[in-house]
């Protein structure tokens, strides 16, 4: 993706298939969503309305996620 993909998504919002989320809170539920349905990206670090939040990635976070997939 480049920025010019990525500034078209933000601009356009969430949709069927887009999705965005500030943290990892019902990180899992939005993927069993898309699971169940036709697929679609989640973009972690945007809100709601599209702006760019980002992340802090640690490396307990990194730990988290590779020992047991756990988001929260």
């Amino acid at each position: 993706m480049n920025k010019k993909e990525l500034s078209l998504i933000l601009k356009e919002g969430e949709g069927y298939k887009i999705e965005f989320k500030e943290g990892f809170n019902n990180l899992d539920k939005e993927i069993v969503a898309f699971a169940n349905s036709s697929g679609g990206r989640v973009f972690l670090g945007v809100t709601d309305d599209g702006k760019i939040k980002g992340i802090g990635v640690t490396n307990e976070l990194k730990s988290r996620i590779q020992d047991r997939g756990q988001f929260v």
